[in-house]
């Protein structure tokens, strides 16, 4: 495959010119590279949903939310956190949608439950950065 062969040639030029031989540089440097590109695109995410102790009906205390790749559900955690102070379904989605577009993600389209019990997932996209 020439294409990842002459990427894998130019990352590892990269590593050793660029980023001092140390491969965390090289992957902070990557992660900015990849942001960047994505910018415009219409790249979606899964945010994943877990809802506090007590969600039970009322879908009270503190919930956790992370945003990961679209394709597995998991892997690398793009943002995440804990929302409180909220009662109800309606008023949690609207707090954890608040917290998303805080770190960078705006919510495209509904939260689905029953997937995991007191779990709910909902796409993301990147919000663009201000010009």
């Amino acid at each position: 495959m020439p294409d990842y062969d002459a990427l894998l040639a130019f990352l590892r030029e990269h590593l050793e010119q660029e980023c001092g031989g140390d491969i965390h540089v090289l992957r902070s440097s990557v992660r900015r590279a990849i942001e960047e590109l994505e910018e415009g695109t219409d790249t979606l995410y899964a945010l994943v949903v877990e809802w506090g102790e007590d969600a039970g009906p009322g879908f009270t205390g503190p919930t956790r939310w992370k945003v990961v790749e679209s394709e597995t559900g998991s892997g690398p955690i793009f943002a995440a956190g804990t929302v409180t102070g909220f009662t109800g379904a309606d008023e949690g989605q609207i707090e954890i949608a608040r917290a998303v577009q805080e770190h960078g993600f705006e919510t495209v389209g509904a939260f689905l439950y029953g997937i995991v019990p007191g779990s709910s997932v909902a796409m993301v996209r990147r919000l663009l950065a201000a010009g």
